[in-house]
């Protein structure tokens, strides 16, 4: 029973994580991505707000709702009045917010290429042009997905309201249509994380195996941002060690948990790929 126990794979993977920790410096991976993850935060936001507000003018209201689920109400806040300043600011030159806040936000990118390719112990065989062409294109990208998928959310929002009100059952619209967003949201999150897991490192995986690390970020978002959001609307600890920055200092440790799930994701693909491959792991 206790071989039959540490032969199985999920206990192969705990020590192959165990190890990779040591030999990729994961944490130090993490904390870099973070980082630069925390440059790019606002720019990105600004970018979708600019880019494709123009196009999906109720785009800034859905995001502020995403923003609202999976942020702790102190980072909600420092986040939202931070955005409305910005673009405030900026509202008399949106095509020159759209330049600057797309070159910024490529930042983010960049480190999600750099530290997934680390992560798979991987060598960087791109020239430094190379991966900021890329990250400049995955940025374009990652916009116009979101657009189509906003869009496609709109679009099947209003056809399902028209739909129920001709059967009859409008009573049931809203629960459904929250049924739908949740479906829909998960489905899009998987295909963008496994476009990522393939596509980001030196040596592009086949889309199959990316799609266990996918479905592990997706549901790892999804659960750990919902208990770290609990924890801090729960607790006084970021206000009152920080006061006004609390919010600040609550975002920059869920995007350190962004790239832990990201990274765990990228390890995952390489176990399943190399298992595949009946390699030793």
């Amino acid at each position: 029973m206790i071989e039959r126990l540490l032969n199985s794979k999920l206990v192969q993977l705990g020590f192959r994580f165990m190890e990779d920790f040591d030999r990729t410096d994961f944490e130090g991976i993490c904390s870099q991505m973070s980082f630069y993850f925390l440059l790019a935060f606002f720019p990105l936001l600004l970018f979708l707000i600019s880019f494709i507000g123009k196009i999906v003018t109720p785009f800034e209201a859905y995001l502020y709702d995403i923003l609202r689920i999976f942020l702790p109400n102190l980072s909600y806040n420092y986040v939202t009045s931070l955005l409305n300043s910005l673009t405030s600011q900026f509202s008399n030159s949106s095509y020159g917010l759209i330049l600057v806040s797309f070159f910024f936000s490529t930042l983010a990118i960049r480190a999600i290429m750099i530290g997934i390719n680390q992560t798979y112990g991987r060598e960087e065989t791109r020239s430094l042009a190379q991966i900021w062409s890329l990250s400049f294109i995955f940025t374009l990208l990652f916009a116009l997905a979101i657009l189509l998928l906003v869009i496609a959310y709109i679009i099947s929002a209003d056809v399902g309201a028209i739909i129920f009100e001709k059967l009859g059952v409008y009573l049931y619209y809203y629960p459904f249509i929250r049924l739908f967003a949740v479906i829909f949201s998960w489905l899009a999150s998987m295909l963008i994380f496994s476009l990522i897991y393939v596509a980001a490192p030196a040596q592009p995986l086949k889309f199959t195996e990316g799609l266990p690390g996918a479905l592990f970020a997706t549901l790892g978002l999804n659960v750990a941002f919902r208990i770290f959001t609990w924890f801090v609307n729960n607790s006084n600890k970021y206000s009152t060690l920080y006061g006004n920055l609390g919010g600040l200092f609550a975002l920059l440790v869920g995007l350190y948990f962004i790239c832990v799930i990201l990274n765990l994701g990228g390890k995952i693909n390489l176990y399943w790929s190399l298992s595949k491959n009946n390699k030793m792991v």
